[in-house]
């Protein structure tokens, strides 16, 4: 029987994506695991792996169909037959070694072991699994250690993944906090959209990315009651820092006020740990580490690549990395892992010369921050009135996981920071 290759679901809320292209074709050899097509999900493009060893039949999906669903037939594998021609050498690809000849019998003698370091529980639970089982496990949060491989040799693969998310396996399963529910006072239907003037136009097809962020969104806007919070901040000390740090070349060249903002926003929760939350329905998640979500502006539509344990990473190493993810998510190369399980978000539009945002949550977050331009204002210092470069920075979050007191301590001791920059630098 044929092995169907299936479109498999990354994301709890993916229902779709595109077929980008197939890497391998009709008479292929392919082995469990190998990259065989390319698949672009709402945030990213992703190795579509080959769910067992064989030779692909069929390719059902051509490349560039978009819209696919989860669960759809992409392609069929079947297993090698003896009429079937060897596997061939593509181009660029090292010859196989010609077999060597049989060496003449000798007495064996026992190897001395070496000395080893077993690796700890995870890496190698990660390590014996594929690589779209491990990135589907680090999507959702799953301990592979306790997931029980049934490829080849043990190896965990897409199905032990799935078998275990889809509640057929005991082994237990840490998840981020899911989505908000639809609001359940709403009826099943919409009301009729309005009618749209019948001016010239052009319709611009919705990306992946542009669907899920809308779908998000709305969600968002409807179930969480946000409340929002504003501070101007004066920024002279901070950007005459900056300055000095570009100036002393390295590293810090490339510093931007945003890798500053990030470092502070993450500071500023570990002073106040209730704004770092999530609202689950049952309680209020409160996390020990900042994984701070970034808002990139690509050609797909908006993604949030995070930055991981933001407070405990110095700022020329958090400007990199952050420098790196935006480059990626506007090349739309970034794997879910690394835009999923954000536990605080940051948008800034001063870059645009917005003056301040009043930006709508990042659901299950309980909170995002915007951030406005730099502007110069008049200041009163001393009794004096003088022009100061001030920047307003904005907090949406959800009253049903904090309140008004918590919020308007977490901006305080942002401002703090921000106006007294000394400790970003450390």
């Amino acid at each position: 029987m044929p092995i169907e290759v299936r479109l498999p679901a990354l994301a709890e809320s993916m229902s779709s994506a595109t077929v980008r292209a197939w890497l391998k074709e009709v008479g292929d050899h392919v082995t469990e695991g190998e990259p065989i097509a390319e698949v672009e999900t709402d945030k990213t493009t992703v190795e579509l792996e080959a769910p067992a060893t064989g030779v692909i039949e069929a390719i059902r999906v051509s490349a560039g169909t978009a819209d696919v669903a989860v669960g759809a037939v992409l392609a069929l594998l079947r297993e090698r037959s003896a009429t079937d021609a060897p596997p061939t050498v593509r181009q660029g690809a090292a010859a196989p070694a010609p077999p060597a000849a049989t060496p003449p019998p000798v007495t064996p003698v026992p190897p001395v072991a070496p000395e080893v370091t077993p690796a700890p529980p995870v890496a190698a639970a990660v390590a014996h699994a594929t690589p779209l089982a491990g990135r589907m496990a680090a999507l959702v949060g799953l301990d592979l250690t306790a997931v029980r491989g049934t490829g080849p040799g043990g190896r965990i693969g897409k199905a032990d993944v799935q078998r275990v998310l889809g509640g057929e396996s005991t082994a237990p399963v840490f998840r981020q906090p899911q989505a908000l529910a639809p609001d359940p006072a709403r009826s099943g239907s919409e009301p009729e959209p309005p009618a749209l003037p019948d001016a010239p136009h052009r319709d611009e097809p919705l990306t992946a990315a542009r669907r899920v962020t809308a779908a998000r969104m709305t969600q968002a806007k409807r179930t969480a009651p946000h409340f929002y919070l504003e501070v101007d901040c004066g920024v002279d000390a901070i950007l005459e820092r900056l300055q000095d740090a570009r100036a002393a070349g390295g590293g810090a060249a490339d510093l931007t006020l945003t890798d500053l903002v990030v470092r502070a926003a993450a500071l500023a929760l570990k002073k106040v740990p209730l704004a770092n939350s999530a609202w689950t329905g049952e309680a209020v998640r409160v996390y020990d580490r900042a994984d701070i979500a970034v808002a990139v502006a690509t050609p797909a539509g908006l993604v949030t690549p995070v930055v991981r344990d933001a407070g405990a990473k110095g700022v020329p190493v958090l400007a990199a990395e952050l420098r790196d993810l935006a480059a990626r998510a506007r090349a739309g190369r970034l794997q879910p892992s690394e835009y999923a399980g954000g536990t605080f978000t940051i948008s800034n539009l001063g870059m645009y010369g917005v003056s301040r945002l009043y930006p709508i949550l990042n659901p299950p977050q309980s909170c995002i921050l915007g951030i406005g331009a730099v502007e110069l204002r008049p200041v009163v210092r001393d009794g004096e009135v003088l022009a100061g470069r001030m920047m307003a920075v904005t907090l949406s979050a959800d009253h049903r996981a904090i309140d008004g007191a918590t919020g308007a301590a977490y901006l305080r001791e942002l401002r703090a920071i921000i106006e007294h920059p000394d400790p970003i630098f450390e």
